[in-house]
């Protein structure tokens, strides 16, 4: 009598059963683990580089000092920013009256530069952005 013994070699056949589990718990995993973000942003109309002498007091202002914002020289936080740029109701103004001056002097940073030009841009403002004069005031 011979016995049956066990081959050591198995078959050339892979087992692809679990193959549609697999997969289909990897798209489960990727839905779950991925972000939809809404990138915030505005558009905005960059103002023309024109140099002025000429004085302009009735236009509101926002300036940034040090990561102080100020409004019309009264330290304000992002949100009384944009809660004043609204009550001046800039988008029912004509052109010249929707403009807000924007300035920022020592470390100012990027992130309250651009939020001020958001509300100002969102309160329906026109942005005109003040730039001192470093040449010695002779225009050279």
């Amino acid at each position: 009598m011979r016995r049956h013994r066990k081959s050591k070699f198995r078959s050339d056949k892979l087992p692809v059963e679990a193959f549609s589990d697999i997969a289909f718990l990897l798209i489960i995993f990727f839905i779950l683990v991925t972000s939809l973000t809404k990138h915030k942003g505005f558009l905005t109309e960059i103002p023309a580089g024109q140099k002025s002498e000429e004085k302009l007091d009735k236009i509101p202002s926002v300036n940034i000092k040090d990561n102080i914002v100020l409004f019309e020289g009264n330290a304000v936080s992002m949100d009384e920013l944009r809660a004043k740029l609204l009550e001046l109701k800039l988008g029912e103004k004509q052109d010249q009256e929707k403009m807000v001056t924007l300035e920022a002097t020592g470390q100012a940073s990027y992130q309250n530069y651009f939020a001020s030009m958001a509300a100002i841009d969102a309160a329906g403002g026109i942005v005109t952005i003040v730039k001192e004069d470093t040449s010695g005031g002779d225009g050279k």
